[in-house]
């Protein structure tokens, strides 16, 4: 009796694993376009976005020079203008490198970071404010700490990330 009991069992414990382990087609397509085969195309795919990104910028940036504001002094015979500063000059986002930008596919560090908005976790300009060292970054990265960070998420630990690439990308966040 309790042979076959257990052996029902088992048996519905198998069809269960082997009904719930297959998967469509299109679910292993969108797998393999984000972490199989695919995904080299998608960081090729960045690196050209990135590149373009970069020649769109270098030519709108000849193309139409910003023109200098001027203010009035009042002078005896004449009026003089003088150049004068925007009053808020925002600094120039910097462009990922491709380099970076490959390792950040790789590891898919877009998925919850973007270099200037925040999307699920923070922006790499808002952890660079925070003057992180590259080995910190590692540490943080391998074992993140939440209470850093109140109000995101918590952060999985991201421990097969070799720490020679974690420092390639925390050198290029603390220059943001």
């Amino acid at each position: 009796m309790t042979l076959n009991k257990s052996t029902s069992l088992a048996i519905i414990a198998l069809v269960a694993s082997v009904w719930m382990g297959c998967s469509s087609k299109e679910d292993r397509d969108k797998y393999d376009t984000y972490y199989g085969s695919g995904s080299k195309v998608r960081e090729e795919t960045a690196l050209a976005d990135i590149q373009n990104y970069k020649k769109e910028a270098a030519a709108t940036e000849a193309a139409a020079p910003a023109p200098a504001v001027t203010k009035e002094t009042p002078a005896a015979d004449s009026t003089q203008k003088t150049p004068e500063a925007p009053a808020e000059a925002k600094p120039a986002k910097k462009a990922v490198p491709a380099e970076v930008s490959a390792l950040l596919n790789k590891y898919a560090c877009f998925a919850c970071h973007q270099p200037y908005e925040k999307l699920i976790g923070p922006a790499y300009s808002e952890v660079a404010k925070r003057k992180y060292t590259p080995d910190m970054i590692v540490e943080l990265v391998h074992s993140p700490k939440p209470e850093h960070w109140p109000g995101y998420p918590p952060m999985a630990p991201l421990a097969h990330v070799p720490k020679a690439d974690i420092i390639i990308i925390a050198n290029w966040i603390n220059t943001l």
